[in-house]
């Protein structure tokens, strides 16, 4: 068996984490064959466990959450490279998305200047910037920190204790973590905010998204990798289609939940080339023929089965017919509870059958903001191995500078946007009931 740390007394930053093995042996062995040749404990791995064990004696154990039951704090995007790329290249052609000119001559790519701007703009009749282009609308607050570790601590200094109060943490990672990844798309960011991601008391996160290829297969490879040192698990992306789509399985109270990632596409969202194949590095598809086979393989394995999916449409708080349809049929496939992400702004709530569907959560933490872009939430989930019980929306602060650092709110502007979500929700047939800065959902049958 593994012999690990007591719940509540995890070591501190730069303390060697242990695991000891044990096999035990049936009473009728002699000892003389036990001591010889099936309990090999080391003297020293035992004083060492024993004075790490002994420095947790002061430390408070977390409030039990009941037998069998698992909590789980999901939260929205999250993008941590500081920084809105301007355009560096513009398409000599009236449709962007076509590669022919309509002369039939092959469309040409011109370097971003003031020239080739003009030459643009008259010669295809094309606005190509404007006040309200994303790069130009977006709100750079231009913070600057001592070090890394205070810069990427910042932006969780309000949620931490949140985030850490449930038994597993999820977000949408947002963000090639790498340092010499080809930055190609919108995002970059240090390696090091995987650490103030784990410190912050995020578990597990999903990569699959429009940004995961931001920085090519080597920002994808970099991000598995420091997720990994930095003791967090994720989903959705992989060095091939096997990995990208394998799912993480988390243990708490006897309760197995496993987590998978899809998204509708990678940047650019025209080419397929950030999607993962049997060859090729990449993130998970949204194809809900892949979706189906991976919930069968691993439901006899999973207590719930939670799916993140990075779908819709930006900035738009209504949800599509057609969303909702592909929901109800991933929750008659067998999953439990749908995360949804990449609206930027929080959505409607809806309880299919015996599932819970979270159509958008909107954003968590983000370096720019938008004026379109608003306030946000959590959601904490309660279950146990007989399915889900409760979830509880906590509305978060994300207008303006606060999407750096949000917090949860109290109330008018809790209220306010818990009883659009509570009105969103009721049009799925979703009840929720406003108590104290929190909109509760009972799911128990």
């Amino acid at each position: 068996m593994a012999l690990q740390l007591p719940p509540g007394c995890q070591p501190q930053q730069n303390t060697p984490q242990m695991v000891v093995q044990v096999k035990f042996q049936p009473l009728a062995m002699s000892a003389q064959n036990i001591m010889k040749n099936q309990f090999q404990v080391s003297g020293v791995v035992i004083v060492a466990l024993a004075f790490v064990l002994s420095s947790c004696a002061s430390l408070p154990s977390p409030a039990p959450n009941g037998d069998g039951i698992v909590s789980i704090i999901a939260a929205g995007d999250v993008e941590w490279s500081g920084r809105v790329r301007d355009p560096e290249y513009y398409v000599g052609i009236a449709d962007t998305k076509s590669l022919m000119r309509e002369d039939g001559w092959r469309r040409l790519s011109f370097v971003a200047n003031d020239e080739s701007k003009a030459f643009v703009e008259r010669e295809y009749g094309r606005i190509l910037e404007t006040d309200s282009s994303h790069h130009n609308a977006a709100k750079q607050y231009g913070m600057t920190f001592e070090d890394d570790r205070d810069g990427n601590d910042y932006p969780f200094s309000q949620v931490t204790e949140v985030l850490r109060s449930a038994d597993i943490a999820f977000l949408n990672l947002e963000t090639p973590l790498s340092e010499n990844g080809r930055l190609s798309g919108s995002f970059r960011t240090p390696p090091s905010f995987a650490k103030a991601l784990a410190r912050a008391g995020v578990d597990i996160v999903s990569t699959a998204n429009n940004h995961a290829f931001d920085a090519e297969g080597e920002g994808i490879a970099d991000t598995i990798d420091v997720l990994a040192d930095a003791g967090i698990k994720k989903v959705g992306t992989g060095l091939n289609l096997a990995k990208a789509t394998q799912p993480e399985i988390i243990v708490v109270d006897g309760v197995r939940v496993a987590f998978l990632a899809y998204t509708y596409g990678v940047n650019p969202t025209i080419t397929s080339l950030g999607f993962a194949t049997h060859e090729r590095s990449g993130a998970a598809p949204l194809d809900p023929f892949l979706i189906r086979k991976n919930i069968e393989s691993v439901r006899d394995n999973a207590d719930i089965v939670v799916l993140s999916l990075h779908w819709g449409l930006e900035n738009k708080s209504e949800v599509h017919p057609a969303a909702r349809e592909f929901a109800h049929n991933l929750i008659d496939a067998g999953a439990d509870v749908i995360l949804g992400h990449h609206p930027h702004v929080p959505r409607g709530v809806e309880v299919y059958g015996d599932g819970l569907i979270i159509y958008s959560m909107g954003n968590f933490i983000f370096s720019h903001n938008h004026d379109y872009w608003g306030d946000n939430f959590l959601v904490n989930i309660r279950a146990s191995k007989k399915g889900l019980q409760s979830a509880q929306i906590t509305a978060l602060a994300g207008a303006g500078p606060d999407l750096m650092q949000p917090f949860p709110l109290k109330g008018e502007r809790a209220f306010s946007l818990l009883k659009d979500i509570k009105q969103r929700s009721q049009e799925f047939g979703t009840q929720l009931t406003i108590v104290d800065n929190q909109g509760i959902i009972n799911l128990e049958n």
